[in-house]
């Protein structure tokens, strides 16, 4: 691991965001195996977008009024190198920021940026100020404060992730539970951390069972429900993009795993999602499924057939499944057809048992949904934000966004390219 640290000055303008201090941590020595090679370090200026006019800018094809609901807050084209892939706002009022070549935290108030350059895998910042980044060849984790690293291999519990034929080594995102324990999920298992050691869940340790046939491959979905000890994780199995199988949901309930007790098999699980307290939702072999965590049972809403013109297209799994408190759903269909099942999609609106389809049939692309502090749904793709009104979207502007976050307060962050130049962008208290 290549590690430089910068302290960057500025005038770093994060509006409501409460003064924060760098945290102090321990710094290991790095094992052998992914040495850390300090350089020279040096202070630069960060430009401040204080106030921007239109006249501070170049001219754009989307007029600065078409984002009155949000305030610009920097320019981070001098803030961390290459494409920005995570984009995080944790409770100490610190804005992460990382890219395929570092990791920059943001401070509020102190007009001061941390930055680290390396090439490693950037997994996402937990709730204590800590960012993880695991080495480009599995074999070690590492966290930084903003000042310091610390680095865990095998003697702290942290097992080498193989490289996988079709998933990433490990999956984008730190999940923490109420204890405090943080969750994560790599291409071939599950991993917590006590806050002394690494402990590693295979799939055989959760009596999650394995495709035998050759090729076939098994994807894995995490989720903590917010503000307990509870996890659940579900198996879907695959080969040459398709649905083959799958081992269904397990849970972890008091320091071990149990069975979900899904009334169907084999159930490829895709999705996992948390709606109104209580109530949990998972796509399993392409129909939606209701969980309620009090009387123990579950539910399934079957899609209704697909619009015409589809008649050569069928349902394969739930892509993504955004909820809000008010279990509100928006889930997003992989569709098969004779070319393959990679190619088209379909999202819904689903509430109180009713479907109502978005957008028809589509291209396969990159999209997300956020709900905001007034549950207003955000739709986001790396060209365009909209917002969901009276049934449907509203295109609300037109930027090159590379990443997004929400904060504990439900404000929406975009990291995104506005006249030509990236830019962090805060959402406006309605």
């Amino acid at each position: 691991m290549r590690i430089r640290t910068l302290a960057i000055l500025g005038l770093l303008i994060l509006g409501a965001c409460k003064p924060v201090q760098p945290a102090t941590g321990t710094h290991l020595p790095a094992p052998t195996l992914a040495p850390a090679t300090p350089t020279a370090t040096e202070n630069i200026p960060l430009r401040s977008m204080e106030n921007p006019t239109p006249l501070a800018l170049a001219p754009s094809p989307t007029p600065v009024q078409d984002l009155r609901n949000f305030q610009l807050i920097s320019a981070l084209d001098t803030v961390l190198p290459g494409v920005i892939t995570n984009l995080q706002v944790t409770g100490d009022g610190s804005i992460w920021l990382a890219s395929d070549r570092g990791v920059a935290r943001l401070y509020a108030g102190i007009h001061q940026a941390d930055l680290a350059r390396f090439w490693d895998l950037a997994v996402g910042a937990d709730e204590t100020g800590r960012f993880w980044v695991v080495s480009r060849n599995g074999a070690q984790i590492s966290s930084w404060d903003g000042s310091s690293w610390t680095h865990y291999d095998e003697k702290r519990g942290w097992l080498p992730i193989p490289n996988h034929p079709e998933f990433p080594r490990v999956q984008t995102g730190i999940q923490t539970d109420s204890s405090g324990t943080i969750w994560l999920a790599t291409a071939w298992d599950i991993r917590r951390f006590n806050g002394r050691e690494w402990i590693v869940s295979t799939p055989s340790t959760m009596n999650l069972p394995l495709p035998w046939k050759k090729n076939q491959v098994t994807s894995l979905h995490l989720l903590v429900i917010p503000g307990t000890e509870q996890v659940w994780v579900g198996g879907c199995d695959w080969q040459n993009g398709e649905v083959v199988g799958g081992g269904g949901i397990r849970r972890f309930v008091d320091g071990t795993w149990q069975d979900a007790r899904l009334p169907v098999s084999p159930a490829c699980v895709t999705s996992l999602t948390m709606g109104s307290p209580g109530n949990l939702w998972a796509g399993v072999n392409g129909s939606l499924w209701h969980f309620n965590l009090a009387s123990e049972t579950w539910t399934e809403y079957p899609p209704p057939p697909l619009p015409s013109p589809s008649s050569e297209l069928e349902y394969q799994a739930i892509l993504d499944l955004p909820a809000d408190d008010l279990n509100h759903l928006f889930p997003r269909f992989s569709l098969c057809g004779q070319a393959g099942c990679d190619l088209h999609t379909i999202r819904f609106f689903f509430m109180d048992g009713l479907w109502k389809p978005l957008d028809g049939i589509q291209p396969a692309g990159q999209e997300s949904i956020l709900f905001d502090a007034s549950r207003t749904a955000w739709k986001i793709t790396p060209n365009q934000l909209s917002r969901f009104r009276e049934n449907q979207w509203e295109e609300f502007a037109q930027l090159e966004i590379q990443a997004h976050a929400l904060d504990s307060q439900g404000k929406l962050w975009l990291a995104a390219g506005f006249n030509q130049r990236l830019s962090l962008w805060a959402q406006k208290p309605e």
